[in-house]
């Protein structure tokens, strides 16, 4: 059987390095690349594809796929296949309303708002809207999480962020599609202008309010979307 070549790119590291540290930049290149859409959901994943493209043994890259399988990313069926998982839409729906809980709460814990803050959640929206403009999901979904990471980090509670930011890995494969439909997506910069307007003002309630309509409408659009395409498929 050949070899199928993978959109990876081979690693470069020095030859002296930790094993535990070649072992986190596998998981996290291959982790990275399932989440972005370079590994697709239901491309097969074999050991020895990867590690040559990644240019490593297979043992890093067999650790990194059953760390993969625990969180949800990777599917497998014991010694015949493994592939990445699809994308499931309604942990979203799930997910989302703990996300928009938490990060009210960060609003909360925040003990006060810099102008430095408001203008990296600015500038981070920004970003978003010209992602979007160009039609680069992936770069809308970054930017987005860096607006949302200025509201975490500014309630300094590394618990709190570490928790946020785990769940949102579940579902950033989900935001980067919803963000290729930047007709409704565009909805989100006004949304997150009003969040920093609202932290501006000191208005705390307000901004959480804005914050939380932001997630739901972020689930609403993502939703009308998700309906859309599954409408196509069946007409096609």
């Amino acid at each position: 059987m050949s070899s199928a070549v993978l959109p990876l790119p081979p690693l470069t590291l020095p030859p002296d390095r930790p094993a535990h540290l070649l072992r986190e930049v596998v998981y996290d290149t291959l982790k990275q690349a399932i989440v972005d859409g370079t590994l697709p959901p239901g491309e097969r994943l074999r050991d020895g594809d990867i590690a040559a493209a990644l240019n490593v043994s297979r043992m890093p890259v067999r650790e990194a796929l059953r760390r993969l399988a625990d969180e949800g990313l990777v599917v497998a069926e014991a010694s015949r296949w493994t592939k990445v998982a699809p994308i499931d839409f309604s942990a979203a729906e799930r997910i989302y309303p703990v996300i928009w809980t938490l990060e009210s709460l960060a609003i909360g814990l925040a003990p006060q708002w810099s102008a430095d803050q408001l203008a990296l959640m600015t500038g981070a929206n920004e970003e978003l809207r010209h992602a979007l403009e160009i039609g680069d999901p992936v770069a809308a979904s970054l930017a987005d999480d860096r607006f949302h990471d200025v509201l975490l980090e500014a309630a300094r509670n590394p618990e709190l962020v570490t928790i946020v930011r785990d769940l949102k890995v579940r579902v950033r494969r989900i935001e980067i599609g919803f963000f290729g439909g930047t007709g409704t997506a565009t909805q989100s910069c006004r949304e997150h202008a009003a969040i920093v307007d609202a932290v501006a003002k000191g208005d705390l309630a307000a901004a959480k309010h804005a914050l939380e309509q932001n997630w739901r409408g972020s689930l609403d659009r993502g939703q009308q979307r998700y309906r859309a395409e599954q409408e196509g498929r069946a007409d096609g």
